[in-house]
């Protein structure tokens, strides 16, 4: 089955289709005042091919392997070799070189994870406002139970991912929303920004890696939501950190650990 993108230019909805029968995935979108003349293209999949209409198999082959993908980054995050996505596909690695080298491969993950992200925010602002932004919190940070790549959706770089770009501004708008109905409901202390729902995440995974059991990362959870809670306003938060900021360290090598690209293995 293909999956449909929904993006649009900042708030309104447009559709695309990562699987459909040419070598990249476009936005077209009916509002006169977009960018790009009424189109966004996503360069996963054009990498410099001349664009040409995929056979069916081809398309099943692509939809089979982003699939794998998001299954085997989940389980084991995004450096995993390029043979072990290929063997969950199905397919055999030349059939997956064909469609994908690594990075477009993550990019393709990552566009569509970031329209879920978009949309599980929009269901947590249908909520209460003095149980959206909790609920929304709640529910990132227990995604992390079960997919590891989880940080690298909203903080690794794609300046080739119009769509990306695009995605990752309207989940922010998305948070600040969420951010304001906790602070008018009296349930969010002031000066919370969307970045420190990122640094609640950072810090919970950490616990999730870093023990057994459920209790560890529960308890870290609770006791970040306290702090972010409109009761603890005896201090002054200090200043938050920019986006760029946390890219290195969520990105970067764990200790111990060698250096790592995503390089085509």
């Amino acid at each position: 089955m293909l999956r449909v993108l929904t993006v649009g230019p900042e708030d309104t909805s447009v559709s695309i289709s990562h699987l459909c029968g040419s070598n990249c995935s476009t936005l077209r979108s009916p509002y006169p005042g977009s960018r790009g003349g009424g189109s966004i293209t996503s360069s996963c999949y054009a990498g410099g091919m001349s664009v040409k209409p995929l056979r069916r198999d081809a398309i099943e082959s692509r939809a089979r392997i982003i699939s794998a993908a998001r299954v085997v980054f989940a389980e084991r995050g995004c450096e995993v070799p390029l043979s072990e996505i290929a063997a969950v596909a199905g397919v055999g690695v030349a059939t997956l070189s064909r469609h994908f080298d690594r990075a477009q491969l993550v990019q393709a993950v990552i566009e569509q994870r970031l329209l879920e992200h978009v949309d599980t925010a929009d269901d947590a602002l249908a909520l209460a406002p003095e149980e959206a932004v909790l609920s929304y919190v709640r529910g990132l940070c227990a995604r992390g139970l079960v997919d590891r790549s989880l940080v690298r959706t909203f903080t690794l770089p794609l300046p080739d991912s119009q769509i990306a770009g695009r995605l990752r501004r309207q989940l922010r708008q998305r948070q600040l929303k969420l951010i304001r109905a906790g602070q008018d409901a009296g349930v969010l202390r002031a000066g919370v920004v969307p970045e420190d729902l990122l640094l609640v995440l950072l810090a919970v995974q950490c616990s999730m890696e870093s023990t057994t059991g459920g209790a560890a990362w529960e308890r870290t959870l609770a006791i970040l939501l306290a702090g972010l809670s409109d009761t603890a306003t005896d201090c002054e938060l200090p200043r938050p950190p920019r986006l760029d900021d946390l890219i290195q360290p969520a990105n970067g090598p764990r200790p111990g650990r060698r250096p790592s690209s995503l390089s085509n293995s």
